[in-house]
């Protein structure tokens, strides 16, 4: 089964913690010298984050219309998104179009209302998948004769459902990523959407290898940044 939710940098600050820093470090006479870790791991255990705006990264990512919009809802970020009124939404997709309907079918939880618990029974979700897989055809292929017919895209997408796939480019500083990460690791976010995060989280500690170790350290103390513990355990000792 193919996945419709991945995730690409799309770019980084050049030497992004050499940069942060350089700016730690604006009041010094060398601000430029090359030993930075125990700084950079200082400014995070006693909430200097503003140095951390003076690195960006930004990211692709294919999700759904239903994710998208929790993403959307994070402001510290900038986005551009995929237009529907000018594209076709399933091409933004690496794996078969017929594999966006086949989303994870979850138990509700008994406890939390926003939440879900484990996978559905088997003949459930068999049940559910073919009339998914007829639902899914359907409307596929009354979109597209809608617009060879000639209705506008921006009309004809009014139909579709919340799993159609969509791409966002999302730009934000360091500090904002940390704190993204941070909270959308955790596991009270929707499965899918903590997909995305951990991921990003994962690029980011190959880019910013001495900052994702002082975040997952933080954690211990801040739970904002409890997502962090799921990218490097190790750094916490939970492995």
């Amino acid at each position: 089964m193919g996945s419709v939710h991945t995730v690409k940098l799309d770019w980084i600050t050049e030497e992004p913690e050499k940069v942060i820093a350089r700016h730690a470090r604006v009041s010094t006479a060398n601000p430029d010298r090359a030993e930075y870790e125990r700084l950079l791991k200082f400014c995070i255990k006693h909430g200097h984050w503003s140095v951390f705006e003076q690195a960006n990264a930004s990211f692709e990512i294919i999700t759904t219309r239903a994710i998208s919009p929790q993403i959307l809802r994070h402001r510290t970020f900038t986005f551009q998104e995929l237009s529907q009124r000018y594209a076709n939404p399933w091409e933004v997709m690496s794996c078969d179009p017929e594999e966006a309907c086949n989303f994870e079918l979850r138990k509700q939880a008994e406890k939390n209302r926003q939440s879900s618990a484990e996978s559905l029974d088997p003949g459930l979700e068999a049940r559910f998948r073919d009339k998914l897989v007829k639902l899914d055809a359907q409307t596929y292929d009354l979109y597209h004769e809608m617009v060879e017919a000639g209705v506008a895209r921006e009309c004809a997408r009014n139909m579709l459902p919340l799993y159609t796939p969509t791409k966002l480019h999302m730009n934000g500083t360091i500090r904002s990523w940390a704190h993204f990460v941070g909270l959308r690791g955790r596991e009270e976010t929707q499965k899918e959407h903590r997909q995305i995060a951990l991921e990003i989280g994962m690029i980011l500690a190959i880019e910013l290898p001495v900052v994702t170790k002082a975040l997952a350290l933080a954690s211990e103390t801040d739970h904002s940044l409890l997502g962090w513990r799921s990218v490097l355990p190790q750094a916490t000792g939970l492995d």
